[in-house]
Formats: C-alpha cells, structure tokens, sequence
C-alpha cells in the first residue's frame, strides 16, 4: 500500500477509490433490480477509472499519441488543414508521414476531436485523451444495452464490469497503447454502428438506418474501409432472410447512402485541396494490406495471439465456450450468425493483411466482450441452478465480480509501467525528462530548432510551439532562415568542433545546453 500511495498521485487515487465506490453502488441496485440507476453508476465508474487512465503518463506517448497531439493542436487554427509542420519554414523535402506539412496519414474525424478538446478545456496531456474517456463511457454503455438486448441485463451488466477491469482498454485511453485515441475512437464507432444495427433489428424503427450510416461513416473518416463492417454483417443477415431482391433491401442501401454523404465530402476535399498528399495517402494505407509496413509483421496467429493480451490471460481457452453460450442464450440465431460473421471477417482480414498492429480487431471487441459476459452468465446461471438461498447467490455473485475484478485490473503492473517506482522503467523517465527540457526552453518566437534526437521533433513542436527538425541546417538551409529573420537554435553536438563553420562563427546562433533522451 505504501508503493501504491507513493507512486500514483493523490487525484489518480481518489479517481480509483470513487470509480470503486461507484461499481459495488452499482452492485447494490443491480441485484435489487433498479437497472437504471445501475447503468448509471456504472456509467459513473468507468468515466472515473477512464479518467485514472488519462493520467497514467503526464507526457505524450510516442506511438503514435505525439503525433495525434501536434496534428490536433494545429487543426485548432485551420479545421480543414491538417498540418504536422505548421509552419514549413526550412526547405526540405515534407515527404513522409513523419514530416508532412499536409498530414492526412490518418482520417480527421479523431483528429478534430482532439482540436475541439484543446479548444474548450485548454491543452495538455489530459484534454488530449479526455475524447477517449468519453468514448469509452459511450463503449461501455452501447456493449451493456447491445448485451441486454441479445441476452439479458445481467448479461449487458456483465459486459460492463470486463470492459471497466480490461487493462487494454484503459492504456489505450491512456495513450501509451497503438494507436491510442484513433484506435479508440474507430473502435466505437464501429461498435455504435453495430449497437445501431441490433437496435434495429429488434424494435423496427426506421431512425435506426439512418444511425447505422452516420456511424459507419464517422468509423471510415477514423480510420479507412473497415468502418463499412456493419454492412457485411447486414448482408449475412440478408442471406439468411432471402431477401434478395433490391424492393427487399432500401434499408440496407439507404444507410449506405448515409454513409456515403457522411465521407465523400472530406475526400473530394482533399483531392481538390491536396492532391499530391491525399494520393501518397491513400497509396501508402493501401500497402499495408500486402506489405508489412515500418517492420510491423507477425506469423500467422498473431491476431489470435493477441486475444490474451487484449482480452484477459486465459481468454483464447474461452473464447470458443463463450461464443457457444452467446449462440445458446440469444434470443435471434439469424443474429447470432451475422455478429459472428463480423468477428470472422475482421479476423480473417487482418490475419491475410501483411502488416500486424496489436489493436486492429478490436473493432469487434464489444462483441467478444458480449460473449464473454455470456460464458458468466451461464456460470452464475448454473449456482442458481442449485436452488440456492438468494442472499447466498448475490454473495456469489460479488464474489465472482470481485473475483474477475482482481485478476483483470492489474494495479501493481500499472505501477511498474506507468510510474518510476520500479528505477529500470527509463521509458517513463526519458520522456518526462524530455517534456521538462521543452517545456523549459525559452526561446525568441522566431527560432527554429535543430538537432532534435530521433523523432522527439514532434513534442519539441507540440510544447514549444515552433518549428523543430533532427538535423543540422545546410549553408543553403542556414542563409534562408536569415534571410527569413529566424533564429537558430540548436541542441549541443556532442563534440563542439564538429559544427559547421557558417554556424560556429554566427554569434547569434542560441546552444541548448540540455540533453534529448531516447532515439527514437
């Protein structure tokens, strides 16, 4: 106890402490049947522990949250032009995602999320990630109402508690998991998009088409073409109704409309605006499908690999009784096939894809969550089979909850990560380090700053506001920045005689005497 008060901060503990008051509150009114103020509560306890989550690292990750940041904060001044290097000012070529001036690496609707954070809340490390937060409370009410409409409430309560205890979830809130708020936002959109499906399917009601759409094409302006999974789903379901003819299907084909209003605009924007950069673009997304893009490779059974890691330890032992019970409980089987063809072809996809991320399939994440929740609801389904004294089934019950909790939500491993209590944990003390030497940099505003080691380039513009690059400037580069009024600032050589001579002789030229840790 004494580790866990020293390490995290008094406002993270009570973050713990009041989400953990909320979940056993939570409890409380869910066994009484008061489902309502249960969601609430549990609602309230995953805004919480989310929030402990943003706090984890008080600096920007470097994959790829540093760069999600800097792109964010530009689009504050000009929505429609996402910049990295806002001000281009030194002639080089801007040819990679990692030094574009127009950056359209990623899709802008996370983007813009980031911006408008920034915008009203003031920016840092929190604002940045509060967009995940409230995502991920919006993850967690879709996945308990998606559960309760294909089960049960017990089972959407359930699924619930495993999306508040995964670790996962929580260090992509956080930022420090690939790709942090991009994946997280493409995970619930996709997901609102599928909830919105499911809602459709049982009640009728025609506005359910219409959000289907919206969803679809605010998960493809995330991230690319995956956002359309919701449709495959559909069409399975299609099959399975024979209803083959296009009379049979305007639903189907107006969401799909919707969808199609809801991301061409940005796209012939950009042809129109940045025809060069959208086609590098859009080319290079297209590589990672047969190229294992920047090293990025796994085997074959990376995806399946990655279930105990995203989902729990012994989860790939569960998942094939979790989808059983998911089929025997649910109440529409047609259903049932058409979210498991999702997870197929999720699956199948990106083990064919060449290039491996961690985080590609949790876009069907709420649905293996629900199957989870059902394998325990089985379970508890089970001891009530016993015909048990109820007060004895709800200790059971909490048991079983405190049970999950405890083996999930590792405090000790988040410490160890995430804090410097263990002193071989350099990742966090490199990049604190680093932070504080930008954060400390007083500088003219017209300077330019070289010789940032690695990449670090990307927080040197994001806390300090000016234009940062990893190399020396070339006499060429050099007498245009004078021509322009900047000033040269730049990060101490190792040794002093290796700088060029049009630098050593420039009285004006700034030497930060502070060390960039880390190379990358």
């Amino acid at each position: 106890m004494h580790l866990f008060t020293t390490y995290f901060s008094d406002t993270q503990i009570l973050l713990l402490v009041v989400s953990l008051l909320a979940l056993l509150s939570s409890f409380f009114f869910h066994i009484k049947g008061k489902n309502n103020l249960a969601l609430m509560l549990m609602l309230f306890s995953a805004f919480s522990i989310f929030c402990f989550g943003a706090l984890l690292d008080p600096f920007l990750n470097l994959w790829d949250e540093r760069f999600h940041a800097l792109v964010g904060k530009n689009l504050m001044h000009h929505p429609l032009m996402p910049t990295l290097y806002d001000d281009p000012v030194v002639k080089m070529p801007y040819d990679r995602w990692d030094r574009d001036h127009i950056w359209l690496h990623k899709e802008p609707l996370f983007l813009w999320q980031i911006a408008l954070s920034f915008k009203l809340f003031g920016i840092s490390e929190f604002t940045l990630r509060l967009p995940s937060v409230l995502l991920g409370v919006v993850f967690v009410f879709i996945s308990y109402r998606s559960g309760m409409l294909l089960i049960n409430k017990r089972v959407g309560y359930l699924t619930g508690l495993l999306i508040i205890s995964s670790l996962y979830i929580l260090e992509l809130i956080g930022g420090s998991r690939g790709l942090d708020l991009n994946d997280v936002s493409f995970m619930v959109y996709v997901s609102l998009s599928i909830w919105s499906f499911i809602e459709y399917y049982f009640s009728g009601n025609k506005r359910w088409i219409y959000l289907i759409g919206l969803f679809s094409g605010m998960a493809i302006l995330c991230k690319w073409m995956v956002g359309l999974l919701v449709y495959f789903g559909w069409f399975v379901l299609k099959l399975q109704q024979k209803k083959y003819k296009i009379s049979h299907n305007k639903d189907l084909f107006a969401s799909i409309i919707i969808t199609l209003l809801v991301v061409l605009p940005w796209h012939i924007l950009t042809y129109i605006w940045y025809p060069s950069e959208a086609t590098s673009a859009y080319k290079y997304n297209n590589e990672h499908f047969f190229t294992p893009i920047e090293g990025f490779r796994g085997s074959f059974w990376y995806h399946f690999e990655m279930i105990n890691i995203i989902y729990g330890a012994i989860a790939l032992f569960l998942i094939v009784p979790a989808f059983y019970f998911l089929f025997k409980k649910g109440k529409e089987k047609p259903l049932f096939y058409s979210l498991l063809g999702m997870v197929l072809m999720v699956y199948l996809f990106f083990t064919l894809a060449a290039t491996k991320m961690p985080s590609f399939t949790i876009v069907v994440s709420m649905i293996i969550f629900i199957s989870f929740a059902s394998l325990w609801d089985k379970m508890l389904d089970f001891v009530e089979y016993l015909k048990i004294k109820k007060r004895v089934f709800n200790c059971i019950f909490f048991l079983s909850i405190f049970a999950v909790i405890l083996f999930r939500f590792d405090i000790e491993l988040l410490q160890e990560k995430h804090t410097t209590w263990k002193k071989d944990n350099v990742w966090t003390a490199m990049l604190k380090h680093n932070k504080e030497v930008f954060k400390s940099l007083n500088l003219p505003k017209k300077s330019v700053i070289f010789n940032v080691l690695g990449r670090h380039y990307i927080e040197a513009m994001f806390y300090t506001g000016l234009p940062a690059y990893n190399f020396i400037p070339t006499k060429e580069q050099y007498d245009d920045l004078k021509s322009k009024g900047r000033t040269i600032a730049l990060f101490k050589l190792k040794k002093a005689d290796e700088l060029p001579d049009y630098l050593k002789n420039d009285s004006s030229i700034i030497i930060i005497n502070e060390e960039i840790q880390g190379d990358d």
